[in-house]
């Protein structure tokens, strides 16, 4: 059975993030694919103050490894500043390196309040996965002004960009497969 995690990308309470990435959770499902939500706000924070790097973390190594096993992950990113959340770079920065991210198949979701859905976040998350090595899903959504197009029943208000994050949901777990099953015979 594939297993697909979504993180939420902040650990801001009562995020958009966490919205859409219910309703992602959701459209998976009624495509059969069971998949988790791996939310930021629960991110040992308090286990990593002061830069502990390299150290014996459980707690950190129990919520990272989550998304470290996962056949795929889809990352609902928002924009804050211009940029992703320091909370996903912080969580991005306690895998395992360099291997945690080797070929893994990565969806990007970007949402935010302004008119571009996190664009520019999105990209520099790339930027990083680029570097990890992680093969990221080249049909990317981009939810701008969230807060008047989303609907946590009905997803996107515009009919265009919610056909494209469906053909993200129901191409996805294709692209996974597909990448898993060259990792095997390679």
């Amino acid at each position: 059975m594939l297993d697909l995690q979504i993180i939420s990308g902040t650990d801001r309470p009562g995020s958009n993030a966490l919205r859409v990435s219910k309703y992602i959770q959701k459209k998976y499902r009624e495509e059969g694919v069971d998949t988790g939500i791996i939310d930021m706000q629960n991110f040992p924070v308090d286990q990593v103050a002061g830069g502990k790097y390299g150290e014996e973390l459980p707690e950190v190594e129990a919520f990272v490894s989550r998304a470290v096993t996962a056949d795929g992950l889809v990352i609902v990113c928002p924009e804050y500043n211009g940029g992703y959340p320091g909370i996903l770079k912080l969580f991005i920065d306690y895998f395992p390196f360099p291997g945690s991210l080797e070929k893994k198949p990565i969806a990007l979701v970007g949402e935010a309040s302004g008119a571009f859905g996190a664009l520019r976040a999105v990209e520099q998350l790339q930027q990083v996965l680029g570097y990890r090595h992680a093969h990221i899903f080249p049909e990317r959504v981009f939810i701008p002004r969230v807060t008047e197009n989303f609907d946590d029943e009905t997803g996107i208000n515009d009919d265009f960009q919610q056909q494209l994050l469906m053909a993200q949901v129901t191409g996805f777990p294709q692209f996974v497969r597909d990448l898993n099953k060259d990792s095997v015979v390679s």
